[in-house]
């Protein structure tokens, strides 16, 4: 019953409050943003609940209607109406495949306007301005042009913001700006809120064009997300004034129902310049990102052995040097590592074999050495291990939990274990601006003279 109560309460609140603000109690409403509240509901739900939702509004609009119209046969048939206009324009976003985000390209915005501004709000005229015309006398035509943009106005602007707010979409997207991106984003909507105040409230010309500038600025700087609540701030603040018989409409025109249709054409332009440039920007912004991925992954891929997942000879030389200029002398560890008896396990059971044990030693050589430290296959079954921040006694203790482990896990083929492995290490610790090459040079030879003294253990160079 969560979402029953969740929906009927936020439904009422906004058609009473609509009614009671841009209403006479017999005319239509100047915009209506409740049915946006359904919409959003609806749009964000996996499977949605139709059922509970529009029962919800329903109700809580017969309700808003009774209250502030007073009793009448147009309370239900308004709810009614509207139920038409909401299960349209559900339907229609989610069949095009905007259920989740209805603005992220050009053609979603586009087809979004066409639905919510137009499609669905006619249709649901129809009845609509049947019941003002038949119980409160109000011109046809009139009325239905007026249901049209109440309506439209209504799903145009609030369905973005509202529905971002259900997903989630805010939260996420402010803890993934840093502190200065957010501030910047909170000092641009108070721009745009400080220059509609301006421009609705205090200015004695018609300054609306004032308004587009830091729009633009939002849409640029902000994107999709800044854009929505940005347009949803400059409907407030403009239809509270408008409302009050302030601002720029008043002087436009002289009677309230003129002044209505001035701000609703003002609002539309504003929507129509401002919705397709956002999802431009924010197209252009997810490419980006896609693409800054893909060159993550190849630079990745051009510095990671393919079969072992450690650095190759290229990436391992590269944070070796790096490490050398960065360390202090006598702080910086490396050690060669190499298989015993590597070229019987491929002739015992074929390559697959190898590369298995190679992969193997990968493995276990990760869960003993620390978070900093690198490890690197520089080709066939030679390894390096770098040890930053490390003396010769601390490598030779690394050095020996790696022969260790890997003498203690045989190598497993078909889930049975078929050989022991072993290695032979040498280590080396840097000297005072000794060269990768000369330090590499001196951990091979200690190698070579653990492989003379019998194999499968350590030595280190002087």
């Amino acid at each position: 019953m969560g979402i029953w109560f969740l929906a009927a309460i936020s439904y009422f609140a906004a058609a009473a409050l609509t009614i009671h603000l841009t209403s006479n109690g017999r005319d239509i409403a100047t915009i209506w943003p409740a049915n946006a509240i359904l919409v959003a509901l609806l749009l964000a739900q996996e499977r949605p609940r139709w059922g509970a939702v529009l029962s919800a509004g329903f109700v809580a609009g017969v309700a808003a209607n009774l209250i502030t119209r007073g009793a009448s046969a147009g309370a239900i048939l308004y709810g009614l109406a509207n139920l038409i206009e909401i299960g349209l324009a559900v339907s229609l976003l989610r069949r095009s495949g905007e259920r989740e985000d209805i603005l992220h390209t050009t053609g979603a915005v586009l087809r979004f306007i066409l639905v919510a501004g137009l499609v669905a709000p006619a249709v649901s005229a129809v009845p609509g301005s049947l019941t003002a015309f038949a119980l409160y006398g109000e011109p046809l035509p009139k009325a239905f042009a007026t249901w049209v943009a109440s309506d439209g106005l209504g799903l145009l602007v609030f369905t973005p913001f509202l529905s971002t707010v259900v997903r989630g979409d805010f939260v996420d997207g402010f803890a993934r700006k840093t502190w200065r991106e957010r501030g910047l984003s909170a000092a641009l909507l108070v721009l745009v809120g400080l220059v509609a105040y301006g421009v609705f409230f205090l200015a004695t010309r018609p300054l609306l064009f004032a308004i587009f500038p830091p729009l633009m600025l939002v849409t640029f700087r902000v994107g999709r997300l800044g854009v929505e609540a940005a347009v949803m701030l400059v409907a407030v603040i403009g239809g509270i004034a408008t409302m009050q018989g302030r601002g720029p409409m008043i002087l436009i025109a002289a009677d309230a129902a003129t002044q209505a249709q001035a701000f609703q054409a003002f609002l539309a332009v504003t929507l129509v310049t401002c919705l397709p440039v956002a999802a431009e920007v924010t197209a252009r912004a997810r490419l980006t990102a896609a693409l800054a991925a893909h060159g993550q992954e190849m630079t990745a891929s051009a510095i990671t052995d393919a079969l072992t997942g450690t650095l190759n000879r290229r990436g391992f030389e590269a944070e070796a040097r790096r490490w050398l200029r960065a360390e202090a002398p006598g702080s910086l560890s490396l050690i060669a590592v190499d298989f015993d008896h590597f070229k019987q396990i491929n002739d015992r059971w074929g390559h697959q074999a190898g590369d298995q044990a190679l992969r193997h030693f990968a493995a276990l050589v990760s869960s003993h050495v620390r978070a900093g430290d690198r490890v690197g296959r520089l080709g066939g079954d030679e390894f390096m291990i770098l040890l930053p921040h490390s003396d010769l006694d601390l490598a030779r203790g690394v050095g020996e939990r790696v022969r260790a482990a890997v003498e203690n896990a045989p190598l497993a083929l078909g889930g049975q274990p078929v050989a022991s492995l072993s290695l032979s290490m040498g280590i080396a610790a840097a000297r005072s601006g000794e060269s990768y090459e000369d330090l590499a040079r001196r951990a091979d030879r200690a190698l070579y003279e653990a492989k003379e003294a019998g194999r499968n253990t350590i030595r280190w160079a002087g």
